[in-house]
């Protein structure tokens, strides 16, 4: 009988221990099934930043088909050119090879109070300017300059910032002084290709008044005793570079660059600008489409003074000369003829070609000849 009870107790055994293993068989094939299904579930996606779309610069404007002459002869250069290019918007002054110096140690404590201006004035002797909050446009002695900086009321007195006080109230203290020799560049602006603005009347350009006006300064400055060169006498193309280059070679004491303004297809602007470039912390008047980098120097940035004081009185003496609008003593960065320069150098705008009735007025020789005679006497 034991026989009978230990087969059946091993065939029970063996029925348990069959069913245990086929238990964890499939426990473990349906855990393998689990995991490999597991490492197929695809990643989740990889986001990358768009890519950043580069704004083209606006295209060039096009020179004229065909280079006109204006081989001098006299007083007047002026021949009739070809039809002139659609656009007449003047194409900006690029900067070029000018590299930014070192920035100069402040010049003014960062913690110094802002300046009461009419204060201030009153104790140098100065006349009250017209001046008011939020605006940069002041008044100086009836002559349209522009701060740096947005004066503010302070307890109902009109206060600058104390950079303006530095760069645009304090030069206003120093009597003009000429360099010795008497050495002088005149930069009739653009030439050949580049020929500048369109005139809205007369169908002639920008590049043909500036020599003009270059042609009958030059004998008025020499009979005062300066010796002048000219960057260019006749309608040829040169780098603002070169332009540098000639002051440079005839280690020239001043440099005043001859421009026409334009602001097509706005036709309503008119009146004189003068500029000069913005000292090291000031904010420019003018950019266009260029950075304002308030940290930069340039090897002109020496001349601030100087600098102002040339353009003030250039710009004091063409309102006188031609009864035009005044647009005030302007800054700027952007131009590479003025920051290269080692000298006192300014660059004068000498009327919008863009507006009609200031436009015939460029266009006639006695006008050129009043733009002439108005620098020369500031010069004096």
């Amino acid at each position: 009988m034991d026989w009978f009870w230990n087969g059946l107790l091993s065939n029970r055994t063996f029925t348990w221990v069959m069913r245990q293993g086929w238990g964890i068989f499939r426990g473990c094939v349906i855990a393998m099934l689990a995991l490999i299904c597991g490492c197929s579930t695809p990643k989740p996606p990889s986001y990358t930043r768009f890519p950043q779309t580069l704004i083209a610069p606006p295209p060039a404007i096009p020179s004229p088909a065909t280079p006109i002459s204006t081989a001098p002869s006299g007083s007047t250069v002026l021949v009739q050119p070809p039809l002139a290019p659609e656009s007449t918007a003047a194409a900006p002054l690029r900067p070029t090879a000018t590299s930014p110096v070192a920035a100069p140690s402040p010049a003014h404590n960062d913690n110094e109070p802002w300046t009461p201006i009419a204060l201030w004035c009153r104790s140098k002797g100065l006349p009250a300017p017209e001046i008011q909050a939020g605006s940069r446009a002041v008044k100086i002695s009836g002559i349209t300059h522009f701060l740096g900086f947005e004066p503010i009321d302070q307890g109902g007195a009109i206060c600058i910032h104390p950079l303006d006080r530095i760069k645009t109230f304090e030069p206003l203290l120093l009597a003009p002084t000429w360099p010795h020799p008497k050495i002088l560049v005149l930069d009739p602006g653009h030439g050949g290709a580049q020929a500048g603005s369109r005139c809205l009347t007369g169908n002639r350009f920008e590049k043909d008044f500036t020599l003009d006006w270059a042609l009958r300064l030059k004998p008025l400055l020499e009979a005062q005793g300066w010796t002048v060169t000219l960057t260019r006498t006749n309608d040829s193309e040169l780098s603002l570079t070169d332009r540098v280059r000639v002051a440079e070679t005839q280690q020239a004491g001043l440099f005043i660059s001859l421009h026409f303004n334009s602001s097509f297809p706005n036709t309503q602007a008119h009146g004189l600008e003068t500029y000069c470039l913005t000292p090291c912390g000031l904010t420019s008047t003018t950019t266009r489409v260029y950075a304002d980098d308030t940290t930069a120097t340039f090897p002109n940035n020496q001349h601030d003074a100087g600098n102002l004081v040339l353009a003030r009185r250039i710009h004091r003496h063409l309102l006188s000369a031609t009864g035009a609008a005044d647009r005030g003593i302007r800054r700027a960065r952007f131009m590479d003829v003025l920051r290269g320069q080692n000298r006192p150098a300014v660059l004068v705008e000498g009327g919008f070609l863009s507006n009609a009735e200031e436009s015939q007025r460029i266009n006639t020789p006695a006008y050129r000849q009043r733009l002439a005679m108005g620098v020369a006497r500031a010069l004096e």
